[in-house]
């Protein structure tokens, strides 16, 4: 064991390179060690060296109650279940979880006469209640993305003034400016959609599965390019018209699509596709084995929720607490095991805004 003398006398630059090799959860115990261990741990070389080398883990935050989020992490094989509301100052009866980029997690407040976003990093329990937009004032697309490089994010909201007008507002909030920036207004049909929905980030762009309130078209996958300040209807068929609660997901760098498929009133199987760019059309992947699937014994009602990251994808339903892992590579389907603070009530059904459905990577130096 190395004696404390030793630790002490080491060049600061040399102590940096040791820690930066730590695990978050361990640099955090190193914090509460010694004043010059808490000093050196938060100084902005550090959180830069740490950012750049330190073990990269991540979580699938699958459904929370009252007071902590679910979160599954593929490397240790273990549930973590994290007070993230308490972290960031937060109740979870008053507050949506909407996104997750970067370290950060973004809230949105429920049952209120205008929307209120807020960010935080449940890692440094630092938060910011954003600006109230220019002009929406009724939120139908919401998404967010964080530049690790410059340390700022950017969170895109597509939205109109009243409940039934039929111009949509396109606004993003830009941390570098600690401000909202009018992109424009629309009028395309395909942004006025019957619920809110979360669009993820792809190599420049927003993407999300609309379904419009004025067209019998179904799900529309659009596109929103931030640079251009563009939305496109990207006119992509749908794999099939009995897809029930799909998901897009993006792993690594393909976008992907999952669903169930129901056909009287049943669900037949749960599967897996990939955009085919070249002439943008749906390429089945992967589908949920026989004996996989009747071990959900759910109606054919029920939630299904995917979120993805790298190879691993993981499907969540708001029936009970069952969730599985497919990994693209192995092309395998893994059961996650019972997470023992919900043991108890594993045969509960959740509310559906208890399902989360989010990955989330945390973040030492991630600035709200």
């Amino acid at each position: 064991m190395v004696e404390r003398s030793v630790w002490y006398s080491l060049p600061e630059e040399v102590a940096e390179r040791i820690f930066s090799y730590l695990p978050i959860a361990s640099v955090l115990r190193c914090r509460c060690v010694c004043r010059s261990w808490n000093s050196l741990l938060n100084s902005r070389s550090f959180l830069e060296l740490w950012g750049r080398v330190s073990p990269r883990d991540f979580f699938f935050l699958v459904y929370h109650n009252s007071q902590l989020v679910a979160a599954y992490s593929p490397s240790s094989g273990r549930w973590n279940n994290l007070p993230i509301f308490d972290r960031c100052s937060l109740d979870p009866g008053r507050v949506l979880l909407l996104a997750s980029s970067g370290g950060l997690l973004c809230f949105r407040n429920r049952n209120s006469d205008y929307p209120t976003l807020i960010v935080c990093n449940p890692v440094t329990g630092t938060s910011r209640v954003l600006p109230e937009m220019l002009r929406v004032r009724y939120i139908d697309i919401v998404g967010m993305v964080a530049d690790k490089a410059s340390n700022s994010y950017r969170v895109l909201v597509t939205g109109t003034t009243e409940p039934t007008s039929n111009e949509s507002i396109t606004e993003v909030y830009d941390s570098r400016v600690e401000g909202w920036i009018h992109h424009g207004f629309s009028k395309l049909d395909f942004l006025q959609v019957w619920y809110e929905v979360h669009a993820i980030w792809q190599n420049g762009s927003f993407y999300c599965l609309a379904t419009p309130v004025n067209t019998a078209r179904g799900y529309r996958f659009i596109c929103y390019n931030l640079e251009r300040r563009q939305w496109l209807d990207l006119n992509v068929k749908m794999p099939s018209s009995d897809i029930r609660s799909p998901s897009l997901v993006v792993c690594g760098d393909k976008m992907l699509l999952t669903g169930k498929i129901v056909v009287d009133y049943f669900i037949r199987s749960i599967c897996i596709w990939e955009l085919n760019w070249g002439n943008l059309k749906w390429v089945r992947v992967g589908e949920m084995p026989e004996d996989e699937l009747t071990k959900i014994m759910s109606p054919y009602s029920v939630l299904l929720q995917c979120q993805g990251l790298n190879d691993l994808m993981c499907f969540s339903t708001h029936r009970g607490w069952q969730s599985i892992i497919y990994d693209l590579s192995e092309r395998r389907w893994q059961w996650l095991p019972e997470n023992d603070a919900y043991e108890k009530n594993h045969t509960v059904a959740m509310g559906r805004n208890s399902l989360v459905g989010l990955p989330y990577e945390p973040s030492l130096s991630a600035k709200v």
